[in-house]
């Protein structure tokens, strides 16, 4: 069953009081053209406010370096047993101004923490280990994957951020059709209208999000063509696709 998750409570706090996505920070720097970390750790603490949270501190661990693309990450701390990251990058430089986004993060932890607490697993079975290959940035379309047992199954995952809106973040955990069980896939659908290729293969695994594609190519007798495989339905652990000659 396909669910989205939105990340509550302590151990993903991030999801629940840090979408600054739509916000720019502007801040006049020195002639070195930085933003010193007491003055971020001020504007992420108003930010915060005027979204309506409660942050007892803000703490980054250094000062923001006035280059397009340096980034820095902070600490915003919401109780003694609560807090997130925040992930400030510097958007633009326009003289002593230094412009700069900030978007929710999820650590790691966090992910495999919230997973573990709300993922579906589609067993029945309740989450027994989630080990995910990183954290999450607050960006729409961002994509990690994990590994969830339960019940004594070892299934992988994709992880897709859907939307940020003020400080939530909200994602779906997706099925995933593997490349070698997608290029056999797409061999057995070509059969059945058509001659069966000699051989298929893909260039990745299918994550199951709708509209997601991947490419597969095809040999039938050293002729060669190359289909566009595109998600159109999620359900439980499965998906369907539709399969297009490439242009």
């Amino acid at each position: 069953m396909r669910r989205v998750i939105a990340a509550v409570g302590a151990a993903a706090a991030c999801a629940a009081a840090s979408g600054c996505t739509i916000n720019v920070g502007t801040h006049t720097a020195p002639a070195t053209a930085e933003v010193s970390k007491a003055d971020l750790q001020k504007d992420i603490s108003n930010r915060v406010a005027r979204a309506g949270q409660v942050a007892q501190s803000v703490t980054c661990p250094e000062d923001l370096v006035g280059e397009v693309g340096k980034t820095t990450r902070c600490t915003v701390t919401k109780s003694a047993t609560s807090s997130y990251e925040v992930l400030g990058t510097v958007s633009s430089v326009e003289g002593s101004n230094v412009n700069y986004d900030v978007i929710p993060v999820m650590s790691k932890t966090q992910l495999e923490s919230s997973i573990s607490q709300h993922g579906p697993t589609n067993t029945g079975a309740p989450v027994d280990l989630v080990v995910c290959e990183s954290g999450l940035d607050g960006k729409v379309g961002t994509v990690t994957h994990c590994l969830i047992t339960a019940g004594g199954a070892t299934m992988r995952r994709a992880v897709h951020v859907t939307s940020v809106t003020g400080f939530s973040m909200n994602f779906i955990v997706a099925p995933i059709l593997a490349k070698d069980a997608a290029a056999g896939s797409l061999l057995a659908k070509l059969g059945q209208v058509g001659p069966r290729p000699d051989s298929a293969s893909c260039a990745d695994d299918l994550d199951g999000f709708l509209g997601n594609t991947v490419e597969c190519t095809t040999v039938t007798g050293g002729r060669t063509q190359t289909f566009i495989l595109t998600v159109t339905d999620v359900t439980g652990t499965g998906l369907t696709y539709r399969y297009d000659l490439k242009a």
